[in-house]
This record gives C-alpha cells, structure tokens and sequence, in this order.
C-alpha cells in the first residue's frame, strides 16, 4: 500500500491552509470538550481498523482554483479498497454516513508546480490553498497523498511548526512512507472567465424534498444511491448556462466557452461520491463541489446550512473578482433569500437568479404551507439583475431565452438543434 519517500521535504517549498473548513469564532468549552472526546474516538477506531487490515486513504472531494491560487478539498479516511467509495451506487444511502475519519493525518497535496504538507482537521478533512500552482484554465488533477503519521512526527513535525517558503524542513537521512497519490479534480478559473454558475443540489438538480424529513431520511438512508430522482429538465438548464456562446464587438458568434461550475449545497461531504455519479449519469456539467459537515463544532451543536452558503458564495467573489455569477436554486429552502442577500452585497458579482419553483404539493410536504418559502425576497434583487422563476428546468431555460436580458454582453444562451435530444434525456432519467 506505501511506498519508501526518501528526502520528500528536501527543498520543498510548504505552506499552510489558512481557512478552515469551518469557521469556528467564540468556542464553547462544552462544545470544545465534546469535540476533543469525539476527535480520541475517531482515533482509536482508526486505531483498531488498522489492526484489522484498513489503511489510511484521502477520498478527493475536488477543488478550483484562480490563475494563481488553487483550493483542494478532500477527506482522511480508513479503507480498505482505495476506490474512492465507487460502491456507494448500489448500496443503501445509509453506507455513505458510516466512515472512519482519521483525525490530524499528515498529506502532502500537490498542484502543479505547487506542493505543500498540511494536516487534517479533528474530522478528517482537508482544506488547503497552495500558491502558484502555474496551470492553465480548464480541468486538471491536483493529488493527495497520505504520509505515515509516526515518520513525520519523527522529524519534529506538527501542526505548529511554522513552515513557510523562506524556511523548509529538512529530511537529511530520514525516509517518509506515503500512500499511493489519490487524484483530485481541479477545475482552473481563467481570467478571461467573466461568467460562472453556481447550484443547488437538493430539490434544484435532483429531487430531495428536503426538509420533509421522513421521505429525506428514507431517500437519504434507505433507496439506492443510483435510484435518486432528478428534477426535469435541469441538466439541460445547466449544461446551456455552462456553454454559453460567445460573440465579438459586432454580436458575431465565435468560438463556444465552457463556463465553470460549482454545486454549492447544504448536504454533507459524506455524499460527494453518490452525488457526483448521479450528476454524471444524467449528463450534467461537471463541477466542483462545495458541501458541508453535520454535527457540532466548537461554537453550536448544529452547523447552519445558511451561513455555509452565504460564506462561501463570498468567498467566490472574493476568489474571483471578475466573475459574475447565475445563482440557481430553489425556494424550498432558503436560496432565494440567500441569493438575494448576496446579490445586494455584491451586485456585480451575480450575472442572473434562477430559482426553480416548488409545486403546492411539494410547498406542503417541504415546510407545512402552500406558499413559496421566502420568495418575497426576489423582489429586494437590485435592478438589472435578471431574476427567473419557473417550475422545472425546461421552463426556466423558456423564462431566459424569452427574457432576452443576457448576463454579458458577449453571453447568450445557444440555440442549437441539441435542445430536443436533451430534452428526451433528460425526460426520461427524470423518472428512472
């Protein structure tokens, strides 16, 4: 399973994430005791799995990345197949909540010219930003790769040894075992990007009725990951948003571009590998993922859903000035308030809002009324920031093609004899 490193940190250059995963500002001393016991826990049964013939592994996440910096994103993990979890699509949905995370595992993450060592949090994720990675735009592989804990630990290495570029450690007569590297999806933003679309998972792409919490749980926990239902029409939505055609000053076409995705949702990590099977068994873009944790951290019992949305899209408009964004998602939960709220804050950051609307049926089973949740909020949307509204995919390309108001001046959304074909696709995994 390892291999013999022999000088891995001689001259490389290391830096350290500077954001984690999640944010944790006031901490409660109950909360952080609470997480110092499950953090021993999650340890020892490590621990006890490695006595049994499980290794350490990363599980990729994926990442993205600007011209110059690039945010990898993955999980330490105890296995024994190094398959990245592939097994989830004919299983239960329950297997893909039961995981052994290894807490503080050492990895070291390259990315193109960029490699740096970084340990895992308390749950076993990585989050890390590396610094001239010197690739170009479009779709690479980043890598991952477990280090064996004790021979790092033996160079006097730990998550507080101030390492930077100026000053790398030095492994002069010291052999680091590693695992095998594990690849990692890295879409690259280029600056000449201007237009980008971010989605929802649950009821926007793929039918969840979250929070109806009993069909959530069954669907979530009981169906087959392969047997998730998708909303109609949205992977064509999608796919026309991401390759939108371009035009020169004079409106003539030329060549298509592939904008980049990123499904931002309030579902946890665990569901990565399900979700992204299913997005690629229906055809829709691919994209880099942007999920979140259940359970407590330092400073609440439940981390909120909400403020994980709102932190990241910030955090895109900070990554990504020239970007302009189309938000799509669904008023079930609370897209339209957050796509609203942000649209304020950064106006010239969201390019378009495409929210896919709920039937009363669905209203009811989701949150106990008839009436869109949070809707009225649209209406605070800044003007010249085209907002959609519709109850399916289809419809809501329908909404943007009549519309007519293009998030660029060298966007449109194309209009070729492909749409029909999609549509038949997309119709018939709508109800597998």
């Amino acid at each position: 399973m390892t291999e013999r490193v022999t000088d891995l940190f001689t001259g490389l250059a290391q830096t350290w994430a500077e954001e984690p995963l999640i944010d944790d500002e006031s901490p409660s001393r109950l909360l952080c005791a609470v997480n110092s016991v499950s953090e021993v826990v999650s340890t020892t049964i490590a621990r006890q799995l490695g006595s049994l013939g499980f290794h350490p592994h990363i599980l990729a996440y994926g990442g993205y990345a600007s011209a110059t910096r690039a945010r990898v994103l993955g999980r330490a993990l105890m296995t024994r197949t190094d398959d990245q979890r592939a097994w989830l699509g004919s299983h239960r949905g329950w297997r893909q909540f039961f995981d052994a995370q290894i807490p503080r595992q050492p990895v070291l993450v390259s990315c193109g010219q960029a490699r740096a060592l970084t340990f895992a949090s308390a749950d076993g994720y990585i989050d890390l930003t590396l610094e001239g990675h010197g690739l170009e735009p479009g779709w690479h592989a980043a890598s991952m790769q477990v280090l064996h804990a004790a021979d790092v630990a033996a160079l006097g290495i730990d998550e507080d040894t101030p390492v930077s570029r100026d000053r790398p450690v030095e492994a002069s007569g010291h052999r680091i075992r590693a695992g095998r590297a594990v690849s990692v999806p890295l879409r690259v933003i280029g600056a000449d990007d201007h237009i980008g679309i971010v989605s929802d998972i649950d009821d926007t792409v793929m039918v969840s009725t979250i929070p109806r919490v009993f069909v959530a749980i069954r669907r979530a926990l009981i169906d087959r990951a392969s047997s998730r239902e998708a909303v109609p029409g949205m992977a064509l939505l999608l796919t026309s948003l991401a390759r939108g055609d371009a035009t020169d000053s004079r409106g003539a076409p030329t060549s298509a571009f592939h904008a980049p995705v990123i499904y931002l949702s309030t579902g946890a990590w665990n569901v990565v590998p399900t979700v992204r099977d299913f997005l690629a068994r229906l055809h829709y873009p691919r994209g880099a993922f942007l999920m979140t944790d259940f359970g407590p951290s330092n400073t609440g019992w439940l981390r909120s859903g909400p403020e994980h949305k709102r932190r990241e899209l910030r955090r895109l408009a900070q990554d990504f000035p020239q970007i302009r964004w189309i938000l799509v998602g669904d008023d079930g939960q609370r897209d339209p308030l957050i796509y609203s709220e942000f649209a304020r804050e950064h106006p010239n950051h969201v390019a378009g809002i495409a929210i896919r609307s709920l039937s009363g049926l669905e209203q009811v089973m989701a949150h106990g009324t008839t009436a869109p949740l949070l809707s009225d909020s649209l209406h605070a949307v800044p003007d010249g920031i085209p907002v959609w509204y519709a109850p399916d995919g289809f419809h809501l390309l329908e909404r943007i093609r009549e519309d007519g108001t293009a998030p660029g001046p060298q966007w449109r959304v194309p209009r070729d004899g492909g749409d029909e074909e999609w549509a038949s696709s997309a119709q018939e995994n709508a109800h597998p």
